[in-house]
């Protein structure tokens, strides 16, 4: 199955817009890859033009990655406090149950990120560079863009929240939701346990 397949079926469907998009680098590939083929030398502006696609593909991918993982955080930090006020009130509204539910989504999310999202972009940026370094890496290359290249590649490794500690945050935070679930099964027997007669 070519990659540009399998990442589209493998995109969580709610994000699917906010994932590389492989088609589109692809595109802007294609015409060094023909200038290539024919002459030996690729065009700084296609070059250009790649790199620029790319960057901005990444910088999307790092949008959505910041403002999910802010997203899931406040509604970590919101059950939270729904637990402890339900704690306080047992009669209030949300019930245990639908915290319970709440988290389980929350949980779903922060694997999904860590297990789909994180990795699938990875290799979408890995197997594009490399199609990229195929054609175009080498003497058909201009110092300035050897150097465009460097600097986005080391952009993307070092400044890139997802790209280098994305796992890391999200295992951390999926860790505290797992342990907060231990703790609300232990208020809902609790809870449950009170209500007996």
């Amino acid at each position: 199955m070519k990659f540009g397949k399998y990442l589209l079926d493998n995109q969580v469907s709610e994000w699917s817009r906010q994932y590389i998009d492989y088609k589109k680098l692809k595109t802007r590939l294609s015409p060094l890859i023909s200038q290539y083929r024919e002459y030996s030398l690729i065009t700084t502006a296609a070059e250009k033009s790649f790199f620029e696609t790319l960057k901005d593909e990444v910088d999307k991918v790092e949008l959505f990655y910041l403002e999910l993982l802010d997203d899931l955080r406040t509604d970590f930090q919101s059950l939270i406090l729904q637990s402890y006020r339900l704690q306080q009130h047992p009669s209030a509204a949300p019930t245990f149950h639908d915290l319970n539910q709440k988290l389980h989504v929350l949980i779903k999310n922060l694997e999904l990120v860590k297990t789909n999202f994180i990795p699938l972009n990875k290799v979408a940026i890995k197997k594009v560079c490399k199609k990229h370094a195929k054609y175009a890496g080498g003497s058909g290359s201009s110092v300035e863009i050897e150097n465009y290249r460097i600097t986005i590649t080391k952009t993307i490794q070092e400044e890139r929240a997802w790209w280098k500690k994305g796992k890391t945050i999200v295992s951390e935070l999926l860790k505290e939701a797992k342990n907060f679930q231990w703790e609300l099964c232990k208020m809902t027997i609790k809870h449950y346990h009170d209500m007996i007669p």
